[in-house]
């Protein structure tokens, strides 16, 4: 006689399915496993432990530099000579390696708690790979290019501090259950002990952490120093174009208790506000001079340097996303600002009884091109003014001159044009000391 048994119906684990199919593209039944998970699985477990801690860190530090992210930028251009927001290629590979890694982190939390073998898929190891190795290589690009900007985190944690500490205990406090059917399911005895005391360890650290934190979110008022005072570096330059007067004035309306500015000396003497070593990048002189365009700005006189544009760059770049906000008068007066002298910022500041830093670039050694002792390039539209002392070279032009200056040569010519000229008269160019497809011409 047959006997017939009844058939095993097996309910549908479409939560397992999917937790063990994306972790380990385990999606059948019977490729999954209760057993316990092996050294190499365990191993590649903490790897992913490792590299999310990391991208936490990683990710907390450009969340709290996103006010620095211009100075950022600009050692990038100092690097490259191009002006770019390299922070946007940063924050937006950050944001993905995160998701993904906090994703992988949250499937093996739930294999733990389902009781499930860790068994990682191989694609997922080639991306937690690919993911520490970048963010290592990311620590230590940013240790050399920007270290001082590491100093941002104690800082913050100041402020930080009392809720990250609140987010922390609610997490830990939420493992407890996941941490107690670990122990219930170990058979050891001393791998139950080891897993209890490391969490209560863990736990009785976080609850130790706030006699250490001395945020002024929990400070006594009469216990907190005096407000820093802040002083206008370049201005305003997150309301208006750096080193402009519009950007000063932006500066004021904040309360500022004093202005600073980057300092450079043009050809005829005239001191400028200019942050780069050229004009490029917050000008229009790759319009105007195209073939002076990677020249030194203090190559330029103060006639030239005038008749350059020095807001346009600034609605177009948007280097702090800051445009939008602006009003439409305020984005007119941006697009219209010159390149400012020092003179005019002094004037400002005793105005307003401000103090005034600033800090002075040397100029290139060595004498200036032949062409910038009164000869005007093709290429050049503006204009040179003629004012008195107006053919007068610059004192740098004896630099670099020693005893073997002889007619025709650059110092030479320094040392005919330096000589005062009575009025009316003209300042002339030796020709036999024209470079070839240059022409004489007077000033």
């Amino acid at each position: 006689m047959v006997k017939h048994q009844p058939l095993q119906v097996y309910e549908k684990q479409l939560c397992l399915s999917c937790l063990t199919g994306i972790y380990g593209c385990r999606w059948k039944r019977y490729q999954r496993s209760h057993d316990s998970t092996t050294k190499w699985e365990c191993l590649w477990t903490l790897v992913l432990v490792v590299t999310f801690s990391l991208l936490l860190v990683w990710s907390y530090f450009w969340w709290e530099a996103h006010n620095d992210y211009n100075q950022f930028n600009w050692i990038l251009y100092n690097r490259s000579g191009v002006w770019s927001d390299g922070t946007v290629s940063i924050i937006a590979t950050t944001a993905a390696g995160f998701t993904y890694i906090t994703f992988l982190m949250i499937l093996a939390l739930g294999h733990v708690a389902m009781g499930q073998q860790l068994n990682l898929h191989w694609l997922h190891k080639i991306g937690v790979t690919a993911a520490l190795l970048t963010t290592i290589i990311g620590f230590i690009s940013i240790s050399q290019m920007w270290g001082t900007e590491w100093d941002i985190i104690p800082i913050s944690l100041q402020a930080t501090g009392p809720f990250l500490h609140i987010g922390a205990v609610a997490a830990i406090t939420a493992m407890a259950w996941l941490v107690a059917a670990q122990i219930a399911r170990a058979e050891r005895t001393s791998f139950q002990v080891l897993l209890l005391l490391v969490y209560l360890s863990a736990l009785l650290a976080l609850y130790l952490v706030p006699l250490n934190i001395t945020s002024p979110c929990l400070m006594d008022r009469s216990n907190l120093k005096p407000p820093p005072t802040i002083i206008g570096h370049r201005g305003a330059p997150m309301l208006a174009p750096e080193n402009t007067l519009m950007s000063f004035h932006k500066a004021l309306q904040q309360r500022v208790v004093g202005l600073e500015a980057d300092v450079t000396v043009s050809l005829d003497g005239v001191p400028f506000l200019m942050r780069d070593r050229t004009l490029r990048r917050t000008t229009d002189v790759s319009a105007l001079f195209p073939e002076r365009q990677f020249e030194d700005a203090s190559l330029f006189n103060w006639t030239d340097l005038r008749a350059l544009n020095a807001g346009r760059w600034f609605l177009k770049d948007d280097p702090y996303w800051t445009v939008q906000a602006m009003s439409s008068r305020d984005a007119i007066r941006a697009g219209n600002q010159t390149v400012c002298s020092l003179e005019e910022v002094l004037r400002l500041a005793a105005q307003f009884n401000l103090s005034v830093l600033f800090s002075l670039r040397r100029p290139p050694p060595g004498p200036p091109p032949l062409r910038q002792l009164g000869q005007r390039h093709p290429g050049d539209r503006a204009a040179v003014r003629d004012t008195p002392g107006a053919g007068d070279v610059d004192p740098r032009l004896a630099q670099g001159c020693g005893s073997g200056c002889g007619p025709g040569t650059p110092a030479d010519l320094g040392g005919e044009a330096s000589r005062k000229r009575a009025p009316g008269e003209r300042n002339r160019t030796a020709p036999s000391a024209l470079q070839p497809g240059q022409h004489s011409g007077n000033t």
